[in-house]
This record gives C-alpha cells, sequence and structure tokens, in this order.
C-alpha cells in the first residue's frame, strides 16, 4: 500500500468521525472509531490481520443496521397517547393539558435545533461498512496472494481469472454508485445548513473511492 493512500484513508476516516461526531448519534460514533482504528492498523501498524479487521467492519455494518432498524420502529411516545386519548377529529388530552398547544410542536423545534443525519445517510452507513469489510479482506488475500505466488500450473486458472474479474468489475461499479450517492447525500446536508454532519458522508465517499482504486 502506498503512503499515499495510507494517509488518504486515515484522514478519511477522520473526516468520517468528525462527521458523526457532529451528528451526535452514538451508535455511528462507535462504527466511525472503530473503522478508523482499523484505517490506522492497516496503513501503518499491522498489527491485527486484515480478516480480524473485516469481520469487525462487518460485525459494526450488522449493528448500524439493527440499531436502524429498532430505531424506525419505536413509535414516538407523545403522539401515540395522544392520538388513542383524542379520536379522530377530537382534542387530545395532552393539548387540553398544555393550554390548546400541540405537544408536537417543541418536539419539532427540538429537531430543529439538535441536528441528526437523515434516514438516508443512515442507511448508506450502514451499506458501506460491509462494502469496507470487503475492500479489507480483498486487499489482504491480494497481498497474500501476490506473497505466496509459485509455480502452480494454469490449467482452468484462466476461466477462474476471468470468473473472478467479472465479479470486481460489477463490485467495482457498486462503489461507484454508493460513493456518488454519499456524495448527493453530503451535498444535501450541505444544503440543511449541517456542514459538518456532511463530513460523514464526504469521508466515507473518499474511503472506499481510495481502498478501491489507490490500495
Amino acid at each position: 500500500m502506498s503512503s499515499l493512500a495510507s494517509l488518504l484513508m486515515v484522514a478519511s476516516g477522520t473526516i468520517c468521525l468528525t462527521g458523526t461526531v457532529a451528528a451526535k448519534g452514538r451508535p455511528a460514533i462507535v462504527a466511525a472509531a472503530v473503522m478508523v482504528l482499523a484505517m490506522v492498523d492497516l496503513a501503518f501498524t499491522e498489527v491485527v490481520p486484515s480478516v480480524i479487521w473485516s469481520g469487525a467492519l462487518l460485525i459494526v455494518g450488522l449493528c448500524l443496521a439493527f440499531f436502524l432498524r429498532t430505531s424506525a420502529g419505536i413509535p414516538s411516545p407523545r403522539r401515540t397517547p395522544a392520538l388513542v386519548a383524542s379520536g379522530a377529529g377530537g382534542v387530545s388530552w395532552s393539548e387540553v393539558d398544555h393550554g390548546g398547544r400541540s405537544s408536537t410542536a417543541p418536539d419539532h423545534c427540538v429537531s430543529r435545533a439538535s441536528p441528526h443525519s437523515s434516514p438516508t445517510t443512515a442507511v448508506l452507513s450502514a451499506i458501506t461498512y460491509p462494502v469496507m469489510a470487503w475492500q479489507v479482506l480483498n486487499h489482504g488475500t491480494h497481498m497474500s496472494g501476490s506473497t505466496h505466488a509459485g509455480g502452480h500450473g494454469a490449467g482452468g486458472h484462466g476461466h477462474h481469472a476471468g470468473d473472478m474479474s467479472l465479479i470486481s468489475t460489477f463490485l467495482t461499479a457498486g462503489v461507484v454508485v454508493l460513493a456518488v450517492l454519499l456524495v448527493i447525500c453530503a451535498v444535501h446536508d450541505i444544503a440543511r445548513r449541517h456542514p459538518l454532519i456532511s463530513l460523514d458522508c464526504w469521508g466515507m465517499a473518499a474511503m472506499i473511492v481510495v481502498m478501491q482504486f489507490l490500495h
């Protein structure tokens, strides 16, 4: 791995971690911290085998997907009782207690005051970690294969190499599409006047591009 690629990987991970801290999402912060540790070790120290880091990134992505699914399935604690008490077209008990003011107004103000990543960004983040896990594993396999290259016969090797090349082409195209979607989300965050949160998407897009083309 070149020194430029190593520096870009660590820098991209640091940028992503900064964006997750700005978004104040604890699962995303933990995931980004694991990613930064993985990139630092893979780029400079090489203490932990790449297969272990690949498994860690895969687990992190699955955990993000789990947290995303559970948080999306939890109903709002204020709106559900209000709808049950008010009925169709009625006045909710929460509105009566607050002098006719809607209980959703403070929630709306709080959600605007504390910015978070959009659901699309969260989904793309959960997808990006397994992609990075595949890239790390692929890089480790490539390095191991080049180190232990020997004089084996090539009888069926050409067909196998052609199949792997086709799969690699599809995966590379998927990485490019994912990077473009992350950039779109980053631009959307900037348009929402949350430039720090957009660093999460910028960092992830840069990370997968560097690992795919500059490793």
